[in-house]
């Protein structure tokens, strides 16, 4: 009775401490309708002019982005971070596509084409699409993979035709757009001065991937898989990143040094890259490593000394990128360099749309799905990012759809799969731009560019775009940083970073991404099977449940222990769970069935000598239950889930227990639904449905004390059990 005092002064016998009673006792009842009635019924309720509008709304923010768009307040700001963004998509965008083994030009149309198109669809008001570094090195691996690349100082028109014949015969309508643009001196451009059929093709399989993965995406998003970045945890993404980062820097070396290098596929191709490398170092240019540092030097000092020093007074930091690229191409075309790899031909104006042929693509439709999860992820994690520090929210599953689509508008118009860009979408919130209309601006700066600026960039020297391209991997070289914490605070995230990083940047990028998300699953899966359940008491007559191990004044019963468990009880780990249980309560169940089975023989033995009485004392004491608790209360409020294999070690271990003697009363919660798990409440396993389940951890202690802590209704024979 002192029990009951120290812990809850309530009736047991007048609130029901069963689940059971307790459902049947408050829970609304809810219509007991038919299967056709419950889908006429969610039919009706999903086909609502209300639910109409808020499909709309949610498939395309622009309309609520415009209808609460405050143009005197937010114009300014939108005009001067799209412009600064603009200006910056120009660099970016020419080193990316360069980066994915495609003419230049292509990165300045998905620089236009993804802005416009997630305006309309997406839901971040921060996020600047373009191009990226990990999307362009992963499609022009795939590129380089089935492409024999011949350097540009042997190969002959016939080499380029027999080797484009031999490995693709491409869609002679496709290559319209290309062919058609006006060149710098007016007329009309054809394979012999724009790209030859090599180059063509390489467009046009980058294409297909992106149309493939972009109809994958919205596909995706359409169902509601945006969540599949959940299982891409962050040290995961932070290796992947970085390996991608020191392959990127490698693979720039060709047009730093000035050097011809085949390139390499499969796994170790960076080992490969670095061993092509010093066997031709005699070899090295010595303009272009010039250039290169000095380019590398001088944009470093104006975007970490000044535009980031000086941020807070700075309304629009210094587009040093568009400014080193004009002063580059200037010095290169008056200064008549020789022995230097130059952009050469840019074609002006738009391409004509046209649709890929998704034959050449399907055969990658792996690769295709992988590249569109890796820029999904790069991209949803910046805009939550920019959407928590400007207090609004996203939709990922719109996100997806945003993505999808502009990765198939932009394989209409030559290019492949964009992403957000975290340089570009970080200086789009620091210039002040308030919605998307900021990206309009952005590519209004790119389409005059594209239309009437491009050709201009004839003299262009690669390295300078390599250079830029090796400045904005500085945030993915910082990364290392984090190492070492991590390996303070986790050792499991930090096993999850090396593992990752060793795997991409030895093997191949999609590799160390399916290494990395499965090594992500079995820890997972692992600290589930390793988690154990703890004794736990009162602590000093409070409400306060702690581990008895770790708290002193922990109240505990000669009678009972309440046994916590932390984890889900499923396949993984139920046989763990229950022995777990009887480790803690001191039970070995075979044992006791054991000395149980001695006994009852012994008695027979008595019965058969005529004896009515067997008084031993040992006996007595061996054919005791052994273990220090009769009564288990097992409290379950950490399980989130529970699955057959779980319904069957609760069963298992109170069948156990009823043969042995041992109460265990069964705490259920549900943190995902208002009702308790349906495994058990439509379990046909009457002993824990009916016996086990309680409401209340201080109702059940009362009520057992009040009632001596009898044995339950389920201690019965054998005999009876069967019936």
């Amino acid at each position: 009775m002192e029990t009951r005092k120290k812990i809850s002064d309530c009736d047991a016998n007048q609130h029901p401490c069963k689940v059971i009673d307790f459902e049947s006792k408050y829970r609304k009842s809810g219509d007991e309708s038919t299967l056709c009635d419950h889908i006429k019924q969610c039919v009706k309720a999903k086909f609502t002019k209300r639910r109409l509008v808020k499909f709309l709304d949610s498939s395309f923010p622009f309309v609520s982005n415009i209808r609460t768009y405050r143009f005197k307040q937010d114009i300014l700001s939108d005009i001067i971070a799209g412009f600064t963004v603009g200006i910056m998509q120009i660099p970016q965008g020419m080193a990316y596509a360069m980066l994915s083994s495609l003419p230049p030009v292509c990165g300045l149309y998905i620089s236009f084409f993804s802005p416009l198109v997630y305006f309309f669809l997406g839901s971040s008001r921060h996020a600047s699409m373009g191009c990226i570094s990990v999307v362009s090195l992963m499609v022009g691996a795939l590129i380089d993979s089935h492409f024999p690349r011949i350097s540009e100082t042997t190969q002959g028109p016939a080499l380029r035709n027999n080797a484009t014949s031999e490995l693709l015969t491409y869609n002679a309508s496709y290559l319209n757009p290309l062919l058609t643009n006006v060149s710098q001196n007016g007329r009309e451009a054809s394979p012999d001065t724009m790209f030859d059929p090599l180059v063509l093709s390489q467009i046009e399989l980058a294409a297909s991937v992106s149309f493939l993965s972009g109809f994958i995406m919205i596909l995706a998003g359409r169902i509601g898989l945006g969540f599949i970045t959940n299982f891409m945890p962050e040290p995961m993404v932070s290796g992947f990143t970085s390996a991608v980062g020191i392959i990127v820097a490698s693979n720039q070396a060709k047009h730093i040094f000035g050097l011809i290098l085949r390139p390499q596929v499969g796994s170790f191709k960076l080992i490969k890259t670095w061993i092509d490398i010093f066997s031709n170092i005699k070899n090295i240019n010595y303009i272009p490593v010039v250039i290169t540092i000095i380019c590398m030097l001088i944009m470093y000092a104006v975007k970490i000394h000044i535009n980031q020093r000086f941020k807070d007074r700075m309304k629009v930091p210094i587009p040093i990128e568009i400014i080193v690229v004009a002063i580059a191409t200037t010095a290169s075309h008056y200064g008549n360099f020789h022995n230097l790899s130059i952009l050469r031909e840019i074609p002006a104006g738009l391409p004509k749309p046209s649709i890929p042929d998704v034959r050449v693509g399907v055969t990658y439709l792996k690769e295709a799905f992988i590249i569109g999860v890796v820029a999904f992820t790069q991209s949803v994690s910046m805009a939550k990012i920019l959407a928590r520090k400007n207090n609004y929210s996203i939709d990922a599953n719109q996100e997806m759809v945003a993505y999808g689509a502009s990765s198939v508008v932009c394989s209409l118009f030559s290019g492949y799969i964009p992403a957000a860009s975290v340089s570009r979408s970080m200086i789009q919130d620091g210039a002040g731009g308030k919605t998307q209309v900021a990206s309009l601006f952005g590519s209004l700066v790119v389409l005059i560019i594209i239309v009437a600026v491009g050709p201009l960039f004839y003299s262009l020297p690669k390295c300078v775009l390599s250079a830029i391209i090796i400045i904005n991997l500085r945030a993915m070289f910082l990364q290392f940083l984090e190492v070492k914490p991590l390996w303070r605070k986790s050792k499991a995230d930090f096993l999850i970073w090396m593992v990752t990083f060793c795997v991409t940047l030895l093997l191949d990028a999609d590799i160390g991404i399916a290494t990395g998300i499965l090594l992500s699953i079995l820890i997972v899966s692992f600290r589930i099977q390793r988690s154990k359940g703890k004794a736990v008491g009162y602590v000093d007559r409070t409400v306060i449940l702690k581990d008895i191990t770790n708290y002193e004044k922990c109240e505990e019963s000669d009678n009972f222990i309440i046994v916590q468990y932390p984890s889900p009880v499923c396949f993984t780990n139920s046989d763990k769970f229950v022995e777990d249980i009887y480790k803690i309560t001191g039970v070995n169940p075979a044992k006791i069935k054991k000395r149980s089975k001695k006994r009852e023989e012994q008695q027979l033995n008595v019965r058969e000598n005529g004896s009515k009485t067997y008084e031993n004392e040992d006996f007595v004491i061996e054919g005791h239950c052994n273990t220090a608790y009769t009564n288990i209360i097992l409290d379950m409020r950490g399980v989130c889930f529970i699955d057959m294999a779980g319904v069957k070690a609760l069963r298992r271990l109170f069948m156990d227990g009823s043969v042995i003697v041992i109460i265990v009363h069964l705490l259920l919660y549900s943190h995902a639904a208002n009702h308790p798990p349906r495994l058990l409440t439509k379990s046909k396993t009457n002993e824990i449905k009916k016996a086990l389940t309680t409401i209340s951890i201080a109702l059940t202690i009362v009520h057992q004390t009040e009632h001596r802590w009898a044995p339950s209704k389920l201690e019965v024979g054998p005999g009876a059990r069967e019936k």
